[in-house]
């Protein structure tokens, strides 16, 4: 029987102190004269962009700036905003051969729309769901500042401002062919992106744990990614300028993206997607309080020694199956409160009007397909409301 389980990651990948140094040697060997830089504000305020502008100008690549990523979900919207930047049609003159996004997730993802859309035409909206973006887009750099892991990944999640809908696009030609993750350029990075980005690499990690293709590649990652979040996160989230605690948990970013890249997730990704669309708050924080709630549905069809490697991995004693998913659900309720993620969807203005459409778009997301347990409309609903 057929059993495969397919690898995708940047091409290449600049990763620890002081690597963005090295992001030169790299445009050297690509000879590539003009680049987009997708980026925030904020970013340019804190002199991020301004670094990554030297190290272009001493190479001689041509650049402009988008700083439209105004908000923490990107939209439909922002990926338009980029695409003005590109003269004339979307398949004639297009005057840049290189995307560089400079931030977290929100960017990243942008970027790789605006990437997608240069080089197959139409709107992003055409390429939501799976591998529908069938030529390689721009080539992108994705130099990366929290730790959403999107800077890893085949995965696009673009909110679809007319529906409220947070779409997920995947498709390895969107992967970046190139991610830096220097943990210099995450210690401005505020204590509650911290955290809910941190988080967010949590439940990438577990729900490639669980996951139908899940393999051991994917397990190794997920549960060393698992272990270090535990252990560095508070710290990180507690004292930004802790080089130590910043650079593992940039290290818990980039093995989370490469096991979920290979694995899929879950339901929590795409409950909490539609969470996201609907409201647009900060996605790790949705992500953090619904984490418990999908393990505990989830346990029931994960096997006992599956769930004692989450255990040893998360510092949880072992005991019975039940009872240790049970530990394992407290510890992630734990750790969430400790580095500040809202105690329950009702304080982040989650209403129970709307969770019967909420849970029908949940099913609906592909990052549900690989989930270990298949659920109703609900399932969904019950799990919205557990975690209330």
């Amino acid at each position: 029987m057929e059993n495969t389980h397919n690898f995708f990651t940047p091409k290449h990948n600049l990763i620890g102190v002081g690597s963005i140094k090295d992001l030169a040697n790299e445009l050297l060997n690509w000879k590539l004269s003009k680049a987009l830089i997708v980026t925030d504000k904020n970013l340019i305020k804190v002199g991020w962009v301004e670094q990554v502008e030297k190290i272009l100008k001493n190479v001689f690549v041509f650049y402009d700036i988008f700083d439209g990523v105004t908000h923490t979900n990107p939209t439909v919207s922002f990926v338009e905003a980029g695409m003005s930047y590109f003269p004339g049609e979307f398949d004639l003159k297009r005057d840049y051969h290189l995307i560089i996004s400079i931030g977290g997730g929100t960017v990243h993802d942008c970027a790789k729309g605006i990437a997608a859309v240069a080089t197959n035409g139409g709107s992003i909206i055409d390429y939501e769901g799976y591998n529908k973006i069938t030529k390689p887009g721009l080539p992108h750099i994705a130099i990366n500042t929290s730790y959403s892991c999107a800077e890893m990944t085949m995965f696009a999640i673009i909110t679809d401002e007319s529906r409220r809908v947070k779409m997920s696009i995947a498709s390895p030609n969107i992967v970046p062919l190139l991610a830096v993750n220097d943990p210099m350029l995450q210690i401005t990075m505020p204590p509650e992106i911290t955290a809910e980005s941190g988080i967010d690499s949590f439940g990438h990690a577990l729900e490639a744990f669980l996951s139908t293709e899940a393999s051991p590649v994917s397990d190794s990652l997920a549960l060393r990614t698992i272990k270090l979040v535990c252990t560095y996160l508070r710290r990180a989230h507690e004292n930004g300028f802790d080089l130590q605690a910043r650079e593992q948990i940039m290290y818990a970013d980039v093995m989370a993206g490469m096991a979920f890249n290979t694995a899929g997730l879950g339901y929590t990704h795409s409950l909490g997607h539609q969470l996201g669309g609907f409201y647009n708050q900060l996605h790790g924080n949705y992500e953090g309080i619904l984490l418990p709630h999908v393990f505990r549905y989830n346990a029931v069809t994960v096997p006992e020694e599956r769930i004692f490697w989450l255990a040893d991995a998360m510092g949880v004693p072992v005991s019975t199956k039940s009872k240790t998913a049970e530990k394992i659900f407290d510890g992630m309720k734990t750790l969430a409160a400790d580095v500040g993620i809202p105690d329950g969807l009702r304080k982040m203005g989650v209403q129970k009007e709307d969770l019967p459409e909420l849970a029908r778009q949940a099913l609906k997301d592909i990052a549900g397909f690989t989930n270990p347990r298949q659920g109703t409309e609900e399932d969904m609903i019950d799990i919205y409301k557990s975690a209330m």
